[in-house]
């Protein structure tokens, strides 16, 4: 995943927060479904937001996510 900060294990995985995912043909998972619930439980953004939250965000930053 692009971007990838985890945040909390969900069993064996681990949801986080990441830029939309690439397929192996190159396409982008989800692209046009920004802001719907398409995701399996990560917080999914644009590109340039992803990358920006990534490299300003240390690990330890505490994540507080509203519904």
């Amino acid at each position: 995943m692009p971007s990838w900060l985890g945040i909390y294990w969900a069993g064996a995985l681990q949801n986080g927060i990441h830029a939309l995912p690439i397929l192996s043909n190159g396409l982008r998972l989800w692209e046009g479904y920004l802001g719907s619930r398409v995701s399996y439980g990560c917080v999914i953004l644009g590109i340039g937001e992803a990358q920006t939250l990534f490299d300003w965000a240390e690990v330890g930053t505490p994540v507080n996510i509203r519904y």
